[in-house]
């Protein structure tokens, strides 16, 4: 399984954009083959950064995800609606019970 997890700073008036496009993402990525889960949450000590969390089934269906012109799309408004400090790291993990 293939964890990703990261944030995002909305800058000064931009939490509401930010929170729309994001949740916006977040159900669409649902809904592609591989994605086991895919969420977004706010900060409560920092509730302008915003933080996902994903798991994809492997590392060929996150290329995938990266690849749809949407995810694309999300990227570049997260950027533009962003401080600038993105933040995205991509772990190798095995489940277990």
């Amino acid at each position: 399984m293939i964890i990703v997890t990261g944030s995002a700073i909305a800058r000064e008036g931009a939490d509401a954009q930010m929170q729309a496009v994001s949740l916006e993402h977040v159900l669409r990525s649902r809904t592609e083959p591989g994605c086991i889960s895919h969420e977004v949450s706010r900060d409560v000590e920092q509730p302008n950064r915003f933080v996902f969390v994903e798991r994809w089934a492997d590392m060929a269906a996150l290329q995938m995800h990266f690849r749809v012109e949407a995810s694309r799309q999300f990227a570049k408004s997260l950027a533009q609606l962003s401080d600038g400090k993105l933040e995205m790291t991509v772990y190798q993990a095995d489940a277990t019970t």
